[in-house]
C-alpha cells in the first residue's frame, strides 16, 4: 500500500521540484490514483516515488544467487586455483628475506 504520510518525507520543506513530461495514458493512471484516494497529485506522486526510490535503493543493495550458482560460489571458495608462478616466486622470495617464515 502506499504511504501517503511517507513519515520520512513529509516534515521536510517542499523546496524541490522535478519535472517529469508523461503522455495522456499515464496522465489519466495518475488521476485515477489521486480522485480513487483522495490527495493531491504531489501528494500521490512523493509517495509513489519515495516507496519506488527505496524499493530500487533495497534491491539493488544485496545480490541474489540462484541454488545452481551458489552451489558454484561455495564449490570455488572451497577449491581455490592453483598459484600461479609470479606468487610461488614471490613466496620462494619471502621465505629467503624472512626468518622463519614457515
Amino acid at each position: 500500500m502506499l504511504d501517503l504520510g511517507n513519515t520520512d518525507f513529509a516534515s521536510e520543506k517542499q523546496t524541490r521540484s522535478t519535472q517529469v513530461r508523461h503522455g495522456e495514458s499515464l496522465g489519466k493512471l495518475i488521476e485515477q490514483a489521486t480522485s480513487a484516494l483522495g490527495v493531491d497529485k504531489s501528494v500521490f506522486l512523493r509517495a509513489a516515488i519515495a516507496k519506488e526510490a527505496k524499493r530500487v535503493i533495497e534491491e539493488s543493495s544485496r545480490h541474489s544467487l540462484s541454488a545452481e550458482d551458489a552451489k558454484l560460489f561455495a564449490a570455488a571458495l572451497d577449491t581455490p586455483p592453483p598459484p600461479t608462478p609470479r606468487a610461488l616466486k614471490a613466496a620462494s622470495a619471502y621465505r629467503q628475506r624472512v626468518a622463519n617464515a614457515d
